[in-house]
């Protein structure tokens, strides 16, 4: 018979032609304003203020341990040099973005953050990377190239870049820097 499903019923079932059960809504997760923590929607002056803290049955979240996500103290300048951006296309395949100028800053207090900033090596200087540095997204590549993994608020994004340094031990230099005081030790990988 048309329009019914080979084994009685309309097609797709009790459900419609997707045959299949509408998903539910998804709440916001865990941000009571719809927002990132700190963002609250613009409310007139006639408006009430937001509810409080103490206005919701739930505990407040827990701060998340882990990554630090900006540099919010005095840093100084752990390394500097010229190198030549590539990034990651594919497995092995790299674009050439050209030749650059890099600068690790570090911040040691109140705990270890390092950020690392590449600008184009032209007359108008583009920023070509600016990135906290997370070690588990740092690695050798060869003997001249380092490669590092791009992350947005203390999350790898999947983004990666090689740099490559002059010789073997501005590489390794470099690498070890990225990688000082933390649980991972310079050297290959």
């Amino acid at each position: 018979m048309p329009g019914m499903h080979p084994h009685g019923g309309p097609p797709g079932g009790p459900w419609g032609p997707g045959g299949r059960p509408p998903l539910p809504p998804i709440p916001p997760q865990g941000f009571p304003f719809g927002g990132p923590p700190g963002h609250l929607p613009p409310r007139s002056r006639s408006q009430p203020p937001p509810p409080g803290p103490d206005d919701f049955d739930s505990p407040p979240t827990s701060p998340v341990e882990g990554n630090p996500t900006a540099i919010t103290g005095p840093t100084v300048i752990s390394a500097q040099m010229k190198c030549k951006v590539f990034l990651k296309q594919q497995h092995a395949q790299w674009k050439s973005l050209g030749a650059a100028k890099l600068k690790l800053f570090k911040q040691d207090v109140p705990v270890l953050v390092k950020q690392l900033v590449v600008e184009a090596d032209t007359k108008n200087k583009d920023l070509l990377i600016s990135t906290i540095v997370l070690t588990d997204g740092v690695e050798r590549v060869g003997r001249t190239g380092v490669a590092i993994e791009l992350s947005d608020k203390g999350v790898r994004t999947g983004i990666v870049y090689m740099l490559q340094l002059r010789n073997e031990a501005a590489a390794t230099g470099l690498f070890n820097d990225l990688l000082a005081g933390s649980d991972r030790t310079g050297g290959r990988h």
